[in-house]
């Protein structure tokens, strides 16, 4: 996958699963500022072609060398408002064999969304990209897509229309903001309700966002599902505003390319913000290219003829990437038993299908030390503090004092009553452990707070020592007592008695 971008040109590269699902391997991007001067000529530059060619050529290289198969390029807002457009693809397309397809306004910002929405699942966002040239915008209720704009409001233009390498005087300043509160819509406008969550993606955002991090000396280096506060928003867009682009480049993780355009970067989302009345911002990683890829899956001959999706196509491709995670039925029953008599909310279910689906990779690695950088490393729908939850309880499992030292080396993300989900989802871990090994299903009763379960096995070598420590632990953290028997061919042996803490 290759993005054009006006300041940048991006690949990623993917394995595709048989199912359509997919996972980045590789991902690069070379700063080329293929948008320099656009705004004022409307032509794209001999010195900007120069530098994209030559990006362009060492990413084939890069590509013919990995034996890539496939190759989906797609150009974006410099190049779809360039009028000699025709003749860069041209020349593209005569040096390097890529043939580039532009996207529309409302295809960029749709596939951005798409990306962005499948990895974090939520149903009700305004969902931005703001890129080098434009700003797209995706209004969506219960996934839904009510509206979709696109703004030239990208960080490199602005900066481009009313600075001077990156540095902005007063009057140009507040010109840059006249503009963008001009071309901001309003909330009413969009007419979001109050479970709105604002989502961004674009490299400006993910420099403010390291930026955010390395000042509170956040733990993890992960960018995506990350939230930051408005307050903190317009504290980083002032400090910005009062430095040039060498003193931002060492506040630390802003590069040299980024400081010059996260001036006008950071103006527009503070203004978003300000403007749409949101407290609070999530950070997304994925997002146009992720978008592009699995819509191209999903419809290869809508996207093959150009045409615009349908909307409504494109909201059920979303809704079933964001179906919940299965559960094993027999789980499943003993969770929804657990929420029925408040042992457990819905949420706590959502940690513990995301727990089971990391469970498959605890058996390959010798070292659990290596578990937490490999999952927390994903791109998931869960907070930072869940997916720690997911790790900490597959290690809880196996190894409990080990668990106890990651909690502690995290409890500034932890909060002391995770302990006890911890607790409750590594007991769901060795259950499921222990019916799967042995093709054990189960019926549950619970009555005056006792659970009454039916054990069915389907080999005679059932782990009752084993079980009835499980037990044991159902008791000491759910509060529940509980009785079993163990039936071989309808054949109920084991003595009912209840197991107490």
């Amino acid at each position: 996958m290759i993005d054009l971008g006006s300041n940048s040109i991006k690949i990623a590269n993917f394995v595709i699963n048989p199912d359509n699902t997919y996972k980045a391997y590789h991902q690069e991007g070379i700063r080329v500022k293929l948008g320099d001067g656009l705004s004022q000529t409307g032509f794209l530059g001999e010195e900007a072609i120069e530098r994209a060619l030559r990006a362009l050529k060492l990413f084939k290289d890069v590509i013919e060398t990995q034996g890539i198969k496939h190759i989906l390029p797609v150009a974006t807002s410099a190049v779809r408002e360039s009028a000699n457009r025709t003749a860069f693809l041209n020349l593209v397309k005569k040096e390097t064999a890529l043939r580039f397809r532009i996207l529309s306004e409302k295809e960029e910002a749709l596939f951005s969304y798409v990306g962005a929405i499948r990895a974090l699942r939520l149903p009700s966002v305004l969902f931005f990209d703001i890129g080098g040239g434009s700003l797209e915008i995706v209004h969506a209720h219960n996934f839904k897509i009510k509206k979709i704009m696109s703004l030239p409001l990208g960080a490199l233009r602005l900066t481009q229309m009313y600075s001077e390498d990156g540095i902005f005087k007063q009057k140009e300043y507040e010109k840059m903001r006249e503009r963008v509160l001009d071309l901001i819509p309003t909330r009413n406008e969009l007419g979001l309700t109050e479970d709105t969550v604002l989502v961004g993606v674009g490299g400006t955002l993910r420099a403010i966002a390291k930026y955010h991090q390395s000042i509170v000396d956040y733990p993890l280096n992960k960018v995506h599902n990350y939230t930051i506060s408005q307050a903190d928003i317009q504290e980083i867009d002032s400090t910005f505003r009062s430095l040039t682009p060498q003193k931002i480049v060492k506040l630390g993780p802003i590069n040299s390319g980024r400081a010059e355009t996260i001036i006008a970067g950071s103006c527009v989302i503070n203004l978003l913000m300000k403007n749409l009345k949101f407290n609070m911002i999530t950070v997304s990683a994925q997002g146009l290219r992720e978008g592009t890829l699995s819509l191209s899956l999903a419809f290869p001959k809508e996207f093959s003829s150009g045409n615009m999706f349908d909307v409504e196509l494109v909201k059920e491709s979303i809704r079933y990437a964001c179906e919940p995670d299965i559960l094993p039925q027999t789980i499943e029953d003993m969770v929804r038993l657990m929420i029925s008599i408040n042992q457990m909310s819905e949420r706590e279910r959502v940690i513990l299908a995301q727990t089971f689906r990391q469970a498959t990779k605890v058996s390959s690695f010798r070292n659990l030390d290596n578990l937490l950088p490999i999952i927390m490393d994903e791109d998931s729908s869960l907070t930072h503090r869940e997916q720690l939850i997911t790790v900490v309880s597959l290690i809880h499992s196996i190894k409990k004092k080990k668990a106890q030292k990651i909690f502690s080396e995290y409890d500034d993300m932890l909060h002391a009553n995770d302990s006890k989900l911890i607790k409750k989802i590594s007991i769901f871990v060795l259950l499921a452990d222990i019916l799967e090994k042995t093709g054990t299903k189960l019926k549950l009763r619970h009555k005056d707070n006792r659970l009454k379960i039916k054990l069915y096995p389907s080999k005679n070598n059932f782990p009752n020592v084993l079980f009835e420590e499980i037990c044991k632990k159902i008791d000491e953290i759910f509060g529940i007592h509980v009785e079993y028997s163990i039936l071989y061919d309808a054949v109920e042996y084991l003595e009912r008695k209840p197991i107490r803490a």
